[in-house]
């Protein structure tokens, strides 16, 4: 795990938190920097951090999940008729098309739902 000095963990545990309330509608790193009140290379830095220690999945496309999130689609996912199309998850999270897409390019990638 990646260790940051306190203040720094406190920061990152914000962008987390951040991440982790919006589920499959994740804000962008300028909204993200805006929110939090942070430079968006802060942002980048500590979604960077979550990446190696595997609480944020980096989606493509400067699309950014809780990894949590993720998984939780996973399982759903799981239920829905074969092939998986990028519609199903999109009606199933209430979430757009663009947000669908990155979810399910990455949970392919890591074998997660076929």
């Amino acid at each position: 795990m990646t260790s940051l000095k306190p203040r720094q963990e406190v920061f990152y545990r914000r962008v987390l938190s951040l991440y982790r309330e919006a589920g499959m509608t994740p804000p962008s790193v300028r909204t993200a920097s805006q929110l939090i009140g942070a430079p968006p290379d802060a942002i980048c830095a500590m979604l960077q951090i979550g990446v190696a220690r595997g609480e944020i999945a980096d989606a493509g496309e400067g699309i950014y999940f809780a990894t949590e999130t993720l998984q939780r689609l996973a399982e759903q996912a799981n239920a829905l008729p074969k092939p998986l199309k990028v519609a199903q998850i999109r009606d199933l999270t209430g979430s757009s098309r663009r947000y669908a897409a990155a979810a399910l390019r990455w949970l392919r990638a890591h074998g997660m739902v076929g």
